[in-house]
């Protein structure tokens, strides 16, 4: 027997067999029919033609239309004359074959399409891990300049308050200097207002820059560095002094002698700063702060003693957190952005420092932290 099928979309003109057994076996796998017999080729064109299964004597030519749009001539010749049992069974053979070719020809499809699914699917999906990455590249790029430029702002921000504290501090000792009825003491007391009142509002501005800097990053890096730590410490008590005297506070400044350390200088500046500035604005009027520099076991302490309020339980757990206003207010109508603590935690630790707070018998509070001490240019 063989098996013969004609694709409809190749115009009729294109053949295949399929399957064969016999003598019919050498056709499996041509795509034209000139190797059957002329008799053979007769009947198989007489099939396509009228699309009809025929029986003829031992010979039974089946014709089958599949879903698919071919059509199948199967040639079978027995060694004797069908039996209207076996024609049955051959009709229903037949209403099989074309479901299963319909199945493999679906199946076939299937697979082809599952193939090209899955090519397209790694495709695609190179296409988005390819600009994934270009969008975290872009975005890490767009982290780091907003990084730079909060920390940029914020430093630049904290730097300028000390000299517009020194200013107002300096502008009201004059206020009082000029406070008589001369005439160039009328002269002078406008000036000295515009002065003071320009310096508050520069003040307010650079409260707002600190906090729009720090609340869209903390992020801040040092650059380590041998410095006399005493030094330091004392640059910033003086420079806190016209605040101090404003509040007819005193300033004492006790150090031991000189102390290397291995830090930023600037940073470092800027947590002692925050420290003492704090001690000012929150200590009683005519109040004593203490400001301590020496060499411990575990490195070289600065150690800030003021004589306000101290902290209340409940603020201790939110002490070193960002915008936190604790339960002590401002002695003398100063602003708070609530970062200042939490600048000085963030310094410490970026210099594996340690920061430590302790509470006055009396009231007040001490705030200490220790730095690496240097000894020859390297860690003690």
């Amino acid at each position: 027997g063989i098996l013969i099928l004609r694709d409809l979309g190749a115009g009729g003109r294109r053949f295949a067999v399929l399957a064969g057994s016999g003598c019919y076996r050498e056709c499996v796998g041509a795509d034209t029919l000139e190797g059957l017999d002329g008799d053979l080729l007769e009947l198989v064109d007489a099939a396509f033609s009228t699309r009809r299964t025929a029986f003829k004597d031992q010979r039974t030519v089946l014709y089958i239309s599949t879903h698919s749009g071919a059509e199948i001539v199967v040639f079978l010749e027995a060694g004797k004359r069908l039996t209207d049992t076996d024609r049955a069974l051959i009709e229903v053979f037949s209403s099989r074959l074309s479901i299963a070719f319909d199945n493999v020809v679906l199946y076939s499809q299937l697979q082809g399409a599952n193939a090209d699914l899955e090519q397209r699917v790694q495709e695609r999906t190179a296409e988005l891990l390819a600009a994934n990455r270009r969008l975290e590249a872009q975005w890490r790029r767009v982290r780091q300049v907003n990084d730079f430029q909060s920390e940029v702002l914020g430093k630049v921000a904290h730097d300028l308050k000390n000299p517009l504290n020194v200013i107002l501090g300096r502008s009201e000792i004059l206020e009082e200097l000029f406070s008589g009825n001369s005439e160039g003491a009328q002269a002078a007391a406008p000036q000295l207002r515009h002065i003071r009142s320009s310096a508050l509002r520069l003040t307010s501005m650079i409260d707002e820059l600190i906090t729009d800097a720090m609340n869209d990053a903390l992020d801040i890096s040092v650059r380590s560095e041998v410095v006399d730590l005493a030094a330091v410490v004392r640059d910033v008590a003086e420079a806190n002094r016209p605040l101090a005297e404003r509040k007819d506070q005193t300033i004492e400044f006790v150090v031991s002698g000189a102390l290397p350390t291995l830090c930023d200088p600037e940073r470092i500046r800027e947590a002692i700063d925050n420290l003492v500035s704090n001690a000012v604005k929150y200590s009683r009027i005519g109040g004593a702060i203490r400001v301590d520099a020496f060499r411990a076991e575990d490195g070289n302490v600065v150690k800030v003693t003021d004589s306000g309020p101290g902290f209340m339980p409940e603020d201790m757990a939110r002490l070193f957190g960002r915008f936190q206003r604790l339960s002590a207010k401002p002695t003398g109508g100063e602003t708070s952005t609530g970062l200042g603590l939490s600048i000085v935690k963030k310094i410490v630790d970026l210099h594996d420092g340690s920061i430590a707070v302790t509470q006055g018998e009396t009231g007040g509070a001490s705030i200490s932290i220790s730095l690496t001490a240097a000894r020859n240019g390297t860690k003690a």
